[in-house]
């Protein structure tokens, strides 16, 4: 988070996370009613992922999407209603009571959302922030979410770890590498 972006730094980092676990997911769900228990691990990991990662948009980024972007009001209160329903299909997505079908069904439909959530942010409203909002406002940002997370514990946030850069963060857990319990190929 130190980078020139600060918090969208920060926010680019978990967006690597998630897509990586939804590559995870796309590799399970392809493989069927074989593969459930893998898909509901891979899915309780995304809900945790992605809890602290809505919460996070929801309080640092989207007031500065409303008060620094044109008709930002609007693009922040579509992103929210998205991330509704992100969590209402990941929820219905972890029902151990759902079908085979359904859980499939539900499971394709939450990547798809997610997918094209995050290319939104990543390729629209980003760069729309990035403009408007001053570099060192956008670096306060980032340090103020940095002091409001747990760092004394010495756990990496997203599963990366201190000091590693995403790409090679992102590698290293598509692959497996980088240290002990690190190992998520599904």
């Amino acid at each position: 988070m130190n980078g020139l972006d600060g918090l969208l730094g920060e926010l680019c980092v978990e967006h690597r996370a998630v897509e990586a676990l939804l590559r995870q997911l796309d590799l399970v769900h392809a493989r069927g009613e074989d593969a459930v228990a893998d898909g509901q691990r891979l899915l309780t990991e995304l809900s945790t992922l992605l809890d602290e990662h809505l919460t996070v948009e929801e309080q640092y980024f989207y007031p500065l999407v409303v008060h620094n972007v044109p008709a930002g009001a609007a693009l922040a209160d579509s992103a929210v209603h998205t991330h509704a329903t992100v969590r209402r299909l990941l929820s219905r997505a972890m029902d151990e009571g759902l079908s085979a079908g359904d859980r499939s069904r539900c499971t394709g439909a939450l990547l798809v959302l997610l997918r094209t959530h995050l290319r939104g942010e990543d390729e629209q409203l980003f760069p729309l922030v990035r403009a408007a909002v001053p570099a060192a406002e956008l670096r306060r940002r980032g340090e103020s979410l940095a002091a409001s997370r747990p760092a004394a514990t010495g756990a990496p946030v997203w599963g990366l770890p201190p000091g590693t850069g995403a790409v090679a963060a992102v590698r290293d857990r598509l692959t497996g590498h980088g240290g002990p319990g690190r190992q998520d190929s599904p």
